[in-house]
């Protein structure tokens, strides 16, 4: 692996877990045992590691639901419970901390993220719903574009604080409980 690759994984368990303004770049260097100007010379800042993490997961997450919506063993009901089980267990790696940072400390960053999460739901879970829809389990009569824009909403919940605290539960609880009344409306009996 190299040093870039090493850099970038380390970063990206750190900054996950505990969010990007309590890691130092220090520390990741003690940890990398490695340089500073090493890790200067493929980050030139703490916010273009910040960046690459970003890029890395979008990449990551995007090729998992790819994975997922490609699989011919499953039908709808079985690429919806991989699609939650996988989105479920992102929620539990990624940090409030993290997300916190994102918002009010690289709103540029955040906003990179919310346009990746916006253009990702409308790819993939539109894939996903029509797929439903193809096979009888969704209502055929329910318009695509409304879903995925009531779903988009709604998967903004698990993601601000001012919600987790509203509502005093974790992101993982949330998605649980949004997913499953969001899914109830629109699943056939």
């Amino acid at each position: 692996m190299n040093v870039r690759t090493r850099v970038l994984h380390v970063a990206k368990q750190k900054f996950l877990k505990y969010g990007f303004y309590k890691v130092s770049m220090d520390s990741l260097v003690k940890e990398l045992r490695t340089s500073k100007s090493s890790l200067y010379n493929h980050f030139s800042s703490k916010e273009e590691l910040v960046k690459a993490v970003m890029e890395s997961l979008n990449n990551e997450i995007n090729a998992k639901l790819e994975e997922i919506l490609n699989d011919d063993e499953n039908e709808f009901k079985g690429k919806l419970d991989a699609t939650s089980d996988f989105t479920r267990n992102l929620l539990l790696n990624v940090s409030e901390e993290f997300l916190k940072d994102l918002e009010i400390n690289t709103p540029d960053i955040w906003d990179e993220y919310q346009k990746n999460r916006i253009e990702r739901i409308n790819k993939y879970y539109r894939r996903l719903f029509q797929i439903g829809i193809d096979e009888g389990v969704i209502k055929g009569d329910v318009n695509l574009d409304v879903i995925i824009a009531i779903y988009f909403n709604l998967m903004e919940l698990p993601l601000k604080s001012r919600y987790i605290d509203l509502l005093n539960m974790n992101s993982e609880d949330i998605y649980t409980e949004v997913t499953d009344i969001f899914l109830y409306g629109i699943m056939v009996d």
